[in-house]
């Protein structure tokens, strides 16, 4: 009884919060069932550090898991008439953090909202621009508060490696590959990515992506198109904004990185978050 009393609830719940759940798809045209109304924003006329901190979540100043050659410093992080400049460069600094120390040969910055937004189900924009270098990674994405951060929503990223393309993905699951803890053995996989690679002409150019998350269902746009789409791992903890310029040495690029010419600047012209309110 208590098992149907629950789905029942949760039923009424995705109702109230999608009510076209029924009979339509999320935003279908001329025939909206709901309207967004916003609860966050940011125009970045200064550096609003009560809504951001300079660093990740866990404090940490750069991703050790991920091998990233960047070190964040707060310095890296500027507004400056409207617009966020997120600096990456070749600089020599020591960096210790919570996770580790070591000597890095690049600075950058990131901003993160996990200290004073979150958000379940939604719609987040942004508008930003950025060059191409090799080996210089800008990118927009969620995480929720947990440990390991899955499901994390990658709304975009530009690798450095193809110039003419740019990835929205989604990693879901309980951990990732190769997990030796509590589930070592069983047959089922843990760990999964879903991913798209969208082509176009990026460099230099302001574009507007937006990520909305339904209860049944992922839709991520490029200036207002649909690039993609997905209705698995669909995640359900509210979620924290993360931008940043990763510098990495990908292999593909014969891991070279493009130090050349001036600094690599990321420009954000604002970002956004709305909720789904019935009509």
């Amino acid at each position: 009884m208590l098992n149907v009393m629950g789905k029942y609830l949760y039923f009424l719940f995705l109702l109230f919060l999608y009510p076209g759940i029924l009979s339509c798809g999320p935003g279908e045209s001329g025939n909206q069932p709901y309207k967004w109304e916003i609860t966050f924003e940011d125009n970045f006329d200064s550096l609003d550090l009560s809504k951001w901190q300079r660093v990740y979540e866990s404090g940490g100043r750069t991703n050790w898991a991920n091998k990233d050659l960047q070190w964040y410093k707060d310095q890296n992080i500027i507004a400056e008439n409207g617009i966020l400049k997120i600096t990456a460069k070749k600089e020599s600094v020591y960096g210790k953090d919570v996770h580790g120390e070591k000597q890095f040969e690049f600075t950058s910055g990131l901003i993160c909202s996990s200290n004073h937004f979150l958000q379940a189900y939604g719609k987040w924009e942004i508008k930003v621009k950025f060059p191409f270098r090799k080996g210089f990674w800008p990118a927009f994405w969620l995480v929720p508060k947990q440990n390991p951060t899955l499901p994390e929503i990658d709304i975009f990223e530009y690798y450095g490696i193809n110039k003419n393309m740019m990835t929205s993905a989604h990693h879901w699951g309980i951990d990732y590959p190769n997990y030796s803890g509590l589930y070592e053995g069983k047959s089922e996989p843990f760990y999964y990515v879903n991913a798209k690679d969208t082509e176009g002409e990026y460099e230099d150019r302001w574009m507007v992506w937006i990520f909305e998350c339904f209860p049944d269902k992922m839709i991520w746009k490029l200036d207002d198109k649909v690039v993609f789409e997905s209705t698995q791992g669909i995640p359900t903890s509210p979620l924290y904004m993360i931008a940043n310029v990763a510098v990495k040495d990908h292999e593909a690029n014969d891991f070279w990185i493009d130090d050349t010419g001036s600094p690599y600047i990321m420009e954000i012209d604002y970002v956004r978050v709305f909720k789904m309110i019935p009509q």
